[in-house]
Formats: C-alpha cells, sequence, structure tokens
C-alpha cells in the first residue's frame, strides 16, 4: 500500500507539471544578432533544474521526500517521514500534587505527504505550503507506573503488586495539512536549506486505557478520557529540511 502511494504520488509530481506549464512560442529569426540571443536564452532555460531530493528531520521524525518544479512559483511534492520513540521518561511532577509515579511515554509515526509549494515573491524564499497528509500508526503511549509500594493503615504493598495504567491515544487517515516557511523545495543553488511550520488537521484520536491489579477501577474512566482527547485534531508538522537540486 506504501509503495503504490509513493507511485502513484510521483506521477501526480509529473502530472500537474503538463498542465503548469506550456511549450515555449517558437523562436523566429529576424537577423543574426537576435538568433543569437534567442539561442543564449534556450542555453540559460536549459540549465534550470527542475528536481529536488531532500533529508528532513522534524515533528514527524527523520524523512525524505522529491519535488518537482511546476512553475516559477509552484512546486508540487511528495515526502515520507517516521519517528519511533520508546520508554522516554516524562517528569509529571509540574502537572500532579506529587511525584509518587514514574511515566514513561513513547510516540511513534509513518506518515506520507503530497503537495505542493507557493513562492510569491521571486526575490524571497518565504513560502506557504500545503497538501495531504496519509497518517499511519500515528500515536502516543503512555506507561504510568508508582515509583514505590504504598501503603495502606499497617500493610505495604509493593511497588509491582499495584498494578500499572497504560494509555494510547492513536490518529489515522488522511489529513489535510497548511502551513508556511522559508527555504524552496527547489532551490536556486545546488544546495539549499529551509523550514516549515503548519499543521495536520486529523479527526480524533482513538484512545484506549489499560490498567491491572489495584489500579484496575482506573478503566472505567476510559470514555472520560475519550471524550477529553476530542479536541486532538490539530497535530504540529514542523520540518527542517536540507535540500539537494539536480
Amino acid at each position: 500500500m506504501k509503495i503504490n502511494l509513493l507511485l502513484a504520488s510521483i506521477v501526480f509530481c509529473y502530472g500537474m507539471q503538463s498542465f503548469a506549464q506550456q511549450l515555449p512560442n517558437t523562436l523566429k529569426e529576424k537577423n543574426s544578432t537576435s538568433l543569437g540571443s534567442s539561442n543564449k536564452d534556450l542555453n540559460e532555460t536549459a540549465k534550470i533544474r527542475k528536481n529536488g531530493l531532500n533529508l528532513s528531520f522534524g515533528t514527524s521524525g527523520f524523512g525524505f521526500g522529491y519535488a518537482r518544479k511546476l512553475s516559477q512559483k509552484f512546486n508540487a511534492m511528495i515526502a515520507y517521514s517516521s519517528i519511533n520513540i520508546k520508554d522516554k521518561e516524562v517528569d509529571v511532577s509540574k502537572f500532579l500534587d506529587n511525584d509518587d509515579v514514574d511515566f514513561l511515554g513513547g510516540a511513534s509515526s509513518t506518515i506520507l505527504d503530497v503537495g505542493a509549494e507557493y513562492v510569491p515573491f521571486k526575490n524571497s524564499s518565504f513560502k506557504l505550503a500545503f497538501g495531504l497528509g496519509f497518517l499511519n500508526n500515528v500515536q502516543i503511549d503512555g506507561l504510568i507506573t508508582y515509583k514505590e509500594g504504598i501503603q495502606y493503615g499497617d500493610v505495604i504493598i509493593a511497588k509491582q503488586d499495584v498494578g500499572k495504567i497504560i494509555i494510547n491515544s492513536k490518529w489515522s487517515g488522511a489529513a489535510p495539512f497548511i502551513g508556511f516557511g522559508f527555504g524552496r523545495a527547489i532551490p536556486k543553488n545546488r544546495f539549499g536549506f529551509g523550514i516549515d511550520i503548519g499543521t495536520y488537521f486529523a479527526k480524533s484520536p482513538k484512545v484506549s486505557l489499560e490498567a491491572d491489579k489495584l489500579l484496575a477501577p482506573t478503566q472505567d474512566e476510559q470514555e472520560n478520557l475519550q471524550a477529553a482527547f476530542e479536541s486532538l485534531t490539530f497535530i504540529p508538522r514542523i520540518q527542517f529540511r536540507v535540500t539537494y537540486n539536480f
């Protein structure tokens, strides 16, 4: 499925170009001077590089992409990015009244972006970006455990007998994105740098909550947790990029 999407997107880039550009007008010969000037213009046009390969890093993880020049102001682009973070210790003391618990967080995602960028100013690298992202396994996990055992009256319960809470939130499907940035997908020089800042407009995530042992009753809060996550439909899209132009 991922390979089919990738191939279809590359075809999309070339297809857009055929509509965005027209064949140059036939050169007319007036005299030897004008002919020489026309040949010079043709040579300069032939040197224009219309393809770009890039490596990126950002909120979606590490990735790579391809861009195709459509016109002076439009570039088509396709990008793939992925991230996988496991068991990252998170300090939750700022959000809780005590620090009796440990929180291990994780994040993973696989995203395929298909879109375009619009460069409104000839002498500026400022741009607007828009398109569609295909979200696959975009999720955030959390594991909550007690640091030490807990005491009920004269009884001390070891932390391994207290139990754990596992929270998982997952986004999927197609999500439009929009943003702005600096640095063209097809830079004027052989190499270029850029940054994109924007957001995906995704559906609300699906949330699951699991708990065991003494913490098992916490599972009754899953419905409330799902409701609390309903508004999390904006996924940041921030990328730093280096591009090779050819």
